[in-house]
């Protein structure tokens, strides 16, 4: 659906994402809360923390006679109301919202109140600001699209679905101008898992990550083991134990579970207490725990790291990145722990039983 983004300290812009509480989520970073200020059928929907966040400062509302009796704080979008939920908003409300908001807003405190000032905006930075909009649409546009080409190409379940490409590629297109870049690295990986196209899914990835990079867009994702016999020796299993046993983390051995954006400032210890303790309703995976590998993206560059005993290990080969040693390929777990039991001295006395470590928490 068509709505209108207010940004901090920029001009408005019209953006598509799609319908639904997950797409609206993504656009302002975080739970929403809808305000009704205004007499059009028509919503602006915020981050219900932005204050709380310490999200910047954005635009103001005030009453009849011009007092503001609050600031939005993050960036905001504005909505059409439809019988039952939210709409597209018409080409006349966006064209109004749209001058109403022109003028980003500094905000002074005086007397006990709050006053916004406008921020006059040059006509060349309205047009240089309109011109990185549509190349941004652009750019989305042209990756949803080589990204349905992909999926309909080498996904039986997808071509199965007999979908319609053009609305694939919106749609693919919506998410990645809502940030929503962890929707798309979702679906590459099933297809990668599906059909084992690590190799040909490489340089989607990349242009995701230079997306990620150019637009300022953070992600992270969850690696946990496959539900396989021959991982089960190395599940739950500290990061000592298993560079002890010779072994290596292995990209071979796990699927991503899960794929969400970050939110600015949260660490691997706030991902650590979200997915055991605020388990998110999408979460399809076990609690997040000793031996899975969170990977954050960020800044064009993804960086893995091993949920230890006591906190995490740096991964550089986990996703055999450019320029880092690639982790151990081709040879399953139990072939790893056979040769490291071959390494073993005959000599050396029979350990006893050992008891797997408890889950992290």
């Amino acid at each position: 659906m068509k709505i209108l983004m207010v940004e901090p300290g920029r001009i408005p812009h019209e953006a598509e994402i799609e319908p639904g509480l997950e797409s609206l989520q993504a656009a302002v970073g975080g739970d929403i809360q809808a305000v009704y200020p205004y007499d059009d059928p028509v919503a602006l929907i915020c981050n219900e923390e932005g204050k709380l966040m310490g999200l910047p400062l954005n635009r103001a509302l005030t009453d009849d006679t011009g007092n503001v009796y609050d600031i939005i704080a993050g960036k905001f979008l504005i909505v059409g109301l439809g019988e039952e939920s939210f709409a597209s908003l018409s080409d006349d409300l966006m064209k109004k919202y749209t001058e109403q908001f022109l003028c980003p807003e500094k905000f002074v405190r005086i007397a006990g109140k709050y006053l916004a000032v406008k921020q006059s905006v040059p006509q060349e930075e309205i047009e240089r600001q309109q011109k990185e909009a549509a190349a941004r649409k652009e750019t989305s546009t042209q990756l949803a699209s080589d990204l349905e080409r992909f999926f309909r190409e080498n996904s039986d379940a997808y071509a199965g679905m007999d979908r319609d490409p053009q609305e694939e590629t919106d749609r693919m297109a919506a998410e990645l101008l809502s940030g929503r870049t962890d929707a798309i690295r979702m679906r590459l990986a099933s297809v990668e898992q599906d059909g084992h196209l690590g190799e040909e899914i490489r340089p989607l990835l990349d242009r995701v990550s230079s997306y990620e990079k150019e637009y300022g867009i953070s992600a992270y994702s969850v690696y946990q083991l496959s539900l396989s016999d021959s991982t089960d020796d190395l599940r739950f299993m500290s990061y000592d134990w298993v560079q002890s046993r010779g072994l290596s983390v292995d990209r071979n051995n796990y699927l991503m579970v899960y794929t969400a954006q970050r939110d600015p400032g949260s660490s691997l210890e706030d991902i650590y207490r979200d997915l055991n303790i605020n388990r998110p309703a999408d979460f399809k995976g076990h609690s997040l725990s000793v031996s899975d590998v969170v990977v954050l993206h960020e800044g064009g560059i993804s960086t893995a790291y091993y949920v230890d005993s006591i906190g995490f290990k740096e991964l550089p080969g986990f996703l055999g990145e450019p320029g880092q040693p690639e982790a151990k390929r081709g040879e399953s777990v139990q072939e790893q722990l056979d040769s490291a039991k071959k390494q073993i001295p005959q000599a050396e006395p029979k350990a006893p039983d050992r008891k797997k470590e408890p889950e992290r928490g």
